[in-house]
């Protein structure tokens, strides 16, 4: 088995190429094993996304499960955060399956217990069990669950606020599942809902499930600019993740989304914590500390994310990638649907469009996050040696380097998910912004001479 597919939050690679049903048959039976020698737990749920190769790694998934002595229980074609929702309420470990963002070729499994995920060291764990066929055997026995979708959008519904007044909402679910949600709770609230590709369709037609990047959204942009909507709504693949654009067609950073949502969660919460990744925006920390809040920078990721939000009992958290947790009326794990739901709920109750209210945030220059590629095996050498040219320069360690330079920052990180280093700037102005960025590049380039020119 390729060790590769083992990455830092998930198990994940191109099917039929790195990833095969006798994989998933091996994985499922290292994973029941590890489940009930390290958690006690003997049940699994297990769900799907819309991916062509879904059903297959499930019943491979589910065989393996049971060689180990666990039994599962099918809860069918759900997001991500449908599964999560399942495990956080039942206690038991969850299996979904889905390659949330990526290629149609793609196709993975993310892993939880309850409200814990397993990431980090408990992945490489499930290859090590693998790699030396070190399994538990007994019988394990399959049980199908129905209703999950209709239970969970019914709780969804119960958690916010009476509507305050109708919008106009234009979703865009990219063919993921996102589509079998949203628009039905937006109705459900009390919304105007025109769905655009909101089919659940494997082969991803129209564009990439991914609304970080603008190319992604500018259907939706153009769809709202059309309709003179209120707002648009795009999620990925396994809709843990929410994309917005304004009424202007305007894609709109995470990191600013959650700056704008604290500005109503934590003055009702006063001294209430936020969690936000090394690669989110100054802004969000400085405004949840200017409205009475305790800002936490932490590690990228969403399970290292959800942990130390559930160490620092966090009423909020967010990732720049478009992860979003709420600990207040909620459960706080990622769910896009159920921030898609926030986003509208706060956008009601107050009188201007989106893009005014945006506009009177704090204003700092960002740029793009860089990805050049990077061996696995270097990404450690290279950090340490930029960090060591930094001299007495301040700096957050957590995760990779954060340097705070006078106006602003720079990150240098290793992805968890890939092959890259990740690097961002941020400051004041931005010209501080490109100057940042030249001189940690500076400096990465007398380690690293061969990285790609970005």
């Amino acid at each position: 088995m390729n060790p590769k597919i083992f990455k830092t939050y998930d198990i994940r690679g191109k099917v039929g190429v790195e990833l095969s049903t006798q994989d998933a048959t091996l994985i499922g039976w290292a994973l029941g094993t590890h489940l009930q020698r390290h958690y006690q737990v003997r049940q699994a749920l297990i769900g799907y996304d819309m991916r062509v190769s879904s059903q297959d790694l499930q019943t491979s998934l589910m065989a393996g499960l049971h060689a180990a002595g666990c039994d599962t229980h099918d809860i069918g074609l759900v997001s991500t955060p449908v599964l999560y929702w399942s495990a956080f309420r039942t206690g038991l470990a969850g299996v979904m399956i889905t390659a949330s963002h990526l290629g149609k070729e793609y196709n993975g499994f993310k892993l939880v217990v309850g409200r814990q995920a397993i990431y980090g060291d408990e992945i490489q764990d499930l290859y090590r069990l693998v790699d030396v066929s070190d399994f538990d055997s007994g019988p394990g026995r399959r049980f199908q669950m129905v209703d999950v979708n209709h239970a969970y959008l019914n709780y969804l519904a119960s958690c916010y606020r009476p509507v305050a007044k109708k919008l106009q909402v234009v979703v865009d679910a990219g063919n993921g599942m996102g589509g079998i949600y949203a628009p039905e709770l937006l109705k459900r609230l009390g919304h105007q809902v025109t769905p655009l590709y909101c089919d659940l369709d494997g082969e991803f037609p129209n564009h990439h499930p991914n609304p970080e990047k603008a190319a992604n959204v500018a259907d939706l942009a153009a769809k709202v600019r059309e309709l003179g909507a209120d707002v648009g709504l795009a999620f990925d693949g396994d809709a843990d993740r929410v994309g917005v654009v304004d009424e202007t067609g305007t894609l709109i950073s995470a990191d600013k989304v959650m700056a704008w949502l604290a500005t109503d969660i934590i003055p009702r919460n006063p001294g209430a914590t936020f969690v936000g990744d090394v690669l989110s925006s100054q802004v969000v920390f400085d405004v949840v500390e200017q409205h009475g809040g305790r800002s936490v920078l932490w590690q990228s990721g969403h399970a290292r994310v959800k942990s130390k939000m559930q160490a620092e009992s966090a009423i909020l958290g967010g990732e720049s990638s478009g992860h979003m947790f709420f600990g207040d009326r909620y459960l706080g794990f990622d769910d896009g649907v159920y921030a898609a739901g926030r986003v509208v709920e706060l956008l009601a109750e107050r009188d201007e469009p989106l893009s005014q209210q945006l506009a009177a945030l704090p204003r700092m220059f960002t740029t793009p996050e860089y990805r050049p590629h990077c061996p696995e095996e270097q990404k450690a050498l290279i950090i340490e040696g930029v960090k060591a040219q930094l001299g007495d320069v301040p700096l957050v360690d957590v995760d990779g380097l954060r340097v705070l330079f006078p106006n602003g920052w720079g990150l240098l990180r290793p992805s968890g998910t890939e092959p890259v280093l990740s690097l961002r700037f941020e400051a004041r102005t931005e010209a501080d912004a490109w100057n940042y960025k030249n001189h940690l590049v500076g400096l990465l380039k007398t380690v690293y001479p061969d990285i790609e020119d970005f």
